[in-house]
């Protein structure tokens, strides 16, 4: 084994800090100057009093359109020209609403006829159909009927269908009874069938 000799190392180089820091400092310094450049501007700018009087003169000088404003007294104050002012602007202005005719709703009678099926379900086996067909009885439903339909492509399919209802009031309250049991329902408008 080699013997080091350690008295003879070389010290280690200092390492040079990043410049980042100094980048940070530059950026700050202008960030800085530009917010009181900024400020310096603001100061200079006009009184927003000034301004605002300077407006009310303009629009106590423009007339108004008579459909949307009509001053009520015929003699406008002195102070009210020098100054623009909601509440004392707002007595001496009124406004006139154009002509608008009432609305007449027209509701659906619920008591109206209808030619609608609710579907419960489609199932492949009859079983199945049968199934939800005596839940649905169970729960007080009238005319439900689980019909055999057969697809273009050949398979068949058995739907449990409800109805059809007498007037819409029935038939929002089977499909409120359904939704209640978690069973999703279709619309089927008998004349379609």
């Amino acid at each position: 084994m080699a013997s080091h000799d350690y008295a003879k190392r070389k010290p280690k180089k200092k390492q040079k800090k990043p410049l980042v820091s100094r980048w940070v400092m530059v950026f700050t310094l202008a960030v800085s100057m530009a917010f009181l450049l900024a400020l310096v501007m603001l100061s200079q700018q006009p009184d927003d009093v000034n301004v605002s009087s300077a407006v009310a003169k303009k629009t106590a000088n423009s007339a108004a359109p008579a459909a949307t404003l009509a001053p009520k007294s015929t003699t406008p104050k002195a102070e009210q020209k020098d100054k623009f002012d909601f509440y004392t602007l707002l007595p001496d202005s009124e406004v006139i609403p154009g002509q608008v005719e009432a609305y007449i709703s027209t509701p659906k009678d619920p008591l109206k006829k209808t030619n609608t099926l609710l579907q419960a379900g489609s199932f492949r086996k009859l079983a199945d159909a049968n199934r939800l067909r005596a839940q649905l009885i169970l729960l007080n439903m009238n005319n439900v009927v689980a019909e055999k339909t057969v697809s273009s492509s050949g398979s068949v399919w058995y739907r449990v269908r409800i109805g059809p209802f007498s007037n819409r009031s029935t038939l929002n309250k089977a499909e409120d009874i359904l939704a209640q049991q978690g069973i999703e329902s279709i619309r089927i408008n008998k004349s379609a069938n």
